[in-house]
């Protein structure tokens, strides 16, 4: 009751506002230690839409962690425009809070296919932790295919062990559509791209992909 009340009266204080004034008002609610309060002002941007984007941009760089992390989720309920939220969540995936690099993940998944192209340019960013976790989520999502299966083999000479493992994983997760083009891989010159093909077919231990990782072999020992 205590916290309604007080929402009521912040509704009061930021009638008077401009758009952009509420927006910054109730993304510092975003840290607010009542949980109401937290949840209505969350409620509030979301309704606001596009109008509230920025200060939400703004919030994913705050130095308060529960206003980045609101933020980021809260973001991802907006939806639109995707040119401009998605890449605010990618940013995300660089706090040096592990709690929000993982709410970041989920949002981007949440977003599903609008956020696909800018998880693939994302595959090559800089910072190993935006690429593995870019791997995960566009596992996640899984369509568009003919997108993503070749976005992921191209990574898996990643040269980061953890960025390889995250994109083995999410081929696995997608299956059969990527069985084909890991075993075209298999034939590439690239001898860190075959051993990453195998393992992601071994480990799919499928008599398809195992035949193919023995065919593979053989044609090397025929050469």
């Amino acid at each position: 009751m205590k916290g309604l009340v007080l929402f009521s009266i912040l509704l009061c204080f930021v009638a008077c506002q401009s758009e952009e004034q509420r927006a910054k008002t109730f993304v510092t609610q975003l840290g607010a230690a009542d949980i109401v309060l937290r949840t209505e002002a969350m409620k509030t941007l979301v309704t606001m839409g596009a109008p509230a984007i920025d200060a939400l941009i703004s919030g994913v760089s705050n130095e308060n962690p529960q206003i980045r992390e609101m933020s980021v989720w809260t973001l991802s309920e907006i939806e639109t425009p995707t040119d401009r939220i998605v890449p605010a969540i990618i940013s995300s995936l660089t706090d040096p809070e592990e709690t929000i690099r993982v709410v970041g993940s989920v949002a981007l998944q949440s977003l599903g296919e609008p956020a696909v192209p800018y998880l693939i340019d994302a595959l090559a960013a800089p910072s190993p932790e935006v690429r593995l976790n870019a791997a995960y989520a566009l596992g996640e999502i899984g369509m568009p295919l003919d997108m993503i299966i070749p976005a992921l083999i191209n990574t898996l000479t990643d040269p980061v062990w953890n960025v390889r493992r995250l994109v083995v994983r999410s081929l696995i997760r997608i299956g059969d559509p990527a069985v084909e083009p890991l075993i075209q891989a298999l034939n590439s010159p690239d001898q860190d791209l075959r051993r990453m093909a195998e393992r992601a077919l071994n480990d799919m231990s499928t008599p398809q992909t195992l035949k193919a990782i023995a065919d593979a072999k053989k044609r090397l020992v025929d050469r």
